[in-house]
């Protein structure tokens, strides 16, 4: 198993330069996981590309539908709201925000990373670049190693 960030979550769903990749990574992973938030930050991000033009009218309810039956068919685990995950996301603000510098994290990449921590997860998948830094910050494998992916 490991863990994929909405934003890597988002390149097995839309056709974008780098899906290709991410979809070989994630032919070679028996489950992926996830934060429950996951969910509803890629389908705003969906109907976000469609609003956009990337993806056709009905695209982004399309593309929702099948990540909703990759949860359903257990490919992707999310990891739920608790008080675990509460707890694990108050010790990673605190661990990025009290460096000197800080390592600066969003709440969304926080939960993420949580979410990560209390899956038992070393390999985090993500696009984003303030998130990568913040995975790697905290020990986690941060893939793919480099990114933007080398065409």
């Amino acid at each position: 198993m490991s863990y994929w960030d909405t934003s890597a979550l988002l390149k097995l769903y839309v056709a974008e330069s780098d899906s290709a990749a991410f979809n070989s990574m994630a032919a070679t992973t028996l489950k992926m996981v996830s934060a429950f938030i996951g969910k509803h930050e890629a389908r705003t991000a969906f109907r976000r590309r469609e609003a956009e033009g990337v993806l056709a009218a009905g695209g982004g309810d399309a593309c929702y539908q099948k990540l909703v039956q990759d949860v359903a068919a257990g490919r992707i685990e999310l990891v739920v709201e608790s008080s675990a995950l509460e707890h694990e996301f108050g010790n990673i603000i605190n661990q990025c925000l009290s460096q000197s510098p800080p390592v600066f994290v969003r709440t969304n990449d926080a939960l993420h990373l949580a979410a990560a921590r209390l899956a038992g997860e070393a390999e985090f998948y993500s696009a984003d670049r303030n998130q990568r830094a913040a995975a790697a910050f905290l020990g986690f494998i941060v893939l793919p190693a480099v990114y933007p992916i080398p065409p």
